[in-house]
């Protein structure tokens, strides 16, 4: 894959100099806009909601956040740490707010804490949820629809919610099943 994708574009922008020299610049051009704008756009959004774990994480909502879900995360990864139990916490609570950027800090924490307790099952459940979270607001999407100009970005909530859900139900069932604790 790493000598596929520069072959296509030397072959496109090679010919893309012979039959449309303009059409090259100005189809650089306007990609590099496109990608400079959604860019923003998710930083800005990004940035609103580590604000807002940088302020959770003061008032001491992670740990809160960890005690609640001791029971969910005890049924779904079987016996974690308390440290194991608040990242992944805080790993879930931001995939259900559909910022996997966010999600992926606190997901690495707990992945090495697994691994430094050699419990494979509780891991491998960890990468299945991670992978297929349930987000009951896909904030990165919406972002991204809005930075392309979206006429309606939220429309895609109800289908999100419900194709996350079944493929983090799949995923936990098959890991249940294949993945010996």
């Amino acid at each position: 894959m790493n000598l596929i994708f520069p072959l296509i574009l030397i072959v496109s922008a090679t010919a893309l100099c012979f039959f449309d020299p303009n059409g090259l610049l100005s189809a650089l051009t306007a990609g590099a806009k496109s990608g400079v704008t959604l860019t923003l756009t998710l930083v800005t959004v990004y940035s609103v909601w580590l604000g807002i774990y940088e302020i959770a994480e003061r008032a001491g909502i992670p740990e809160k956040l960890g005690r609640a879900l001791k029971t969910p995360i005890k049924i779904i990864f079987g016996n974690t740490d308390d440290a194991t139990r608040r990242y992944i916490a805080l790993n879930l609570s931001a995939n259900l707010l559909g910022l996997g950027g966010i999600a992926t800090p606190m997901g690495i924490e707990a992945a090495a804490l697994l691994k430094k307790q050699n419990d494979f099952y509780a891991l491998t459940m960890l990468i299945v949820v991670a992978s297929t979270s349930i987000q009951l607001l896909p904030t990165s999407v919406i972002s991204l629809r809005i930075g392309a100009g979206s006429s309606s970005p939220s429309s895609i909530i109800l289908p999100s919610v419900l194709s996350t859900f079944v493929s983090s139900a799949c995923g936990i069932l098959l890991t249940k099943i294949f993945i010996k604790r």
